[in-house]
């Protein structure tokens, strides 16, 4: 439905004039993007507003975004499979968050195993979209910057008697490092099985 929409625009952008035929593929995809973001933020804002968690919503969300951009790790293989995925993960976390009590502690021990698992192998590269050695160098780099940034917010929320900010990173960390798991599981998989058709 987004790709629809999306290229219906960027078909009428072309009819005015507006943009130029070699530019067409990059307005589309841009324009995909940007729609599915919207869509993606709207889900978020129902699913924080029905369950009265909109700025855990928020920063669950930010703080996951921002670190995967680098970081990386399993990618669904549709746009439609990827939303329903966005909507079960935002949906599960704010519920654990809300109806299930976690000692604090057993965050901390999990947010510890989650950064050493993000640090020691991100970059995970996407299976239809590989890094060169540079831009694997520059991600890594990114990763650790906007890891450092997130911990210190972390500890700061905790120090401050802002457990809840907290938490919300933490999950953030929590669900990445899975996504890293499940990306690495999917790139051997994808590797054993070009082998065998060899």
């Amino acid at each position: 439905m987004v790709r629809k929409i999306s290229k219906k625009v960027t078909n009428r952008l072309l009819s005015r004039n507006a943009i130029k035929d070699e530019d067409y593929e990059i307005y589309q995809y841009g324009l995909e993007q940007l729609l599915t973001s919207i869509l993606d933020l709207l889900t978020l804002l129902v699913i924080g507003l029905i369950m009265g968690m909109i700025w855990q919503g928020i920063i669950f969300v930010l703080s996951f975004m921002l670190l995967r951009k680098y970081a990386g790790g399993y990618h669904a293989s549709t746009p439609l499979k990827c939303y329903l995925l966005t909507i079960l993960i935002i949906t599960v976390v704010l519920s654990v968050m809300k109806y299930i009590q976690i000692n604090i502690f057993i965050y901390l021990g999990l947010f510890m195993v989650s950064s050493i698992i993000i640090l020691s192998f991100s970059p995970v590269e996407a299976v239809k979209k590989e890094l060169d050695e540079i831009e694997k160098i520059i991600y890594r780099k990114k990763t650790i910057v906007v890891w450092s940034i997130e911990s210190f917010l972390t500890v700061f929320a905790l120090v401050s008697k802002r457990q809840g900010v907290s938490i919300c990173i933490f999950m953030a960390d929590i669900v990445l490092c899975v996504s890293l798991v499940l990306g690495l599981i999917e790139i051997k998989l994808v590797k054993k099985k070009v082998l065998k058709e060899k």
